[in-house]
């Protein structure tokens, strides 16, 4: 007798699942344990029946990805919100923020969105957790031109160049460039004055 098919509730809910415990592999071990097997393991499965709510491991990734995007917009647009009544460079500073406790906080995920390539990925490139982040700071910073807060430059390379900064210290740390968490820290520290001082020119 064939097995009864699932509904749709019972797909979403299980797709939800294995979601969960990719995302839980990620925090405790980082992106690069991800696979079909390892989640399999995790949620007592047979590997293959994973392709039957993903159409491959590149799949499930993007979901991850997508599912964590969707995160990162709702802060994103809500100081962007913020951005024709309050000052530009308070604004930068929460992002900062925002940023490093991100990348402190959740280790696995920031190595996920900012060092783990993109592979299979159906979303255009400003759907992206990183193009997000890139499109905000481009706004902030022309907003601060056009109010004399900061140089004139040109915003998209202003951006990178800020994305750049925030993110130096964790990529050193997570490429093993620099082992000490300790310094780490102590050059996230120096993160805020280092963008205010290149936007402003001095």
């Amino acid at each position: 007798m064939p097995r009864p098919k699932k509904t749709a509730e019972e797909i979403n809910a299980m797709r939800e699942k294995i979601l969960d415990v990719a995302l839980a592999i990620v925090q405790e071990e980082g992106p690069e344990a991800i696979t079909s097997r390892a989640i399999a393991k995790r949620l007592s499965v047979s590997h293959m029946s994973l392709f039957t709510y993903f159409e491959n491991q590149a799949a499930i990734l993007t979901a991850l990805r997508v599912r964590m995007f969707s995160g990162w917009l709702t802060q994103h647009e809500k100081i962007e919100a913020r951005a024709s009544t309050e000052a530009i460079p308070s604004l930068i500073k929460e992002l900062v923020d925002i940023l490093v406790t991100y990348a402190n906080e959740n280790p696995g995920i920031y190595k996920m969105s900012w060092l783990t390539p993109e592979k299979a990925n159906p979303l255009s490139k400003n759907r992206s957790s990183k193009f997000v982040a890139l499109a905000l700071f481009i706004n902030l910073i022309k907003i601060g031109i056009e109010r004399g807060d900061f140089e004139e430059r040109d915003p998209l390379l202003a951006a990178h160049t800020v994305l750049g900064i925030i993110n130096m210290p964790f990529v050193l740390y997570h490429t093993g460039r620099v082992v000490d968490a300790l310094l780490r820290d102590r050059m996230a520290d120096e993160i805020f004055p280092n963008v205010m001082g290149y936007l402003k020119g001095k």
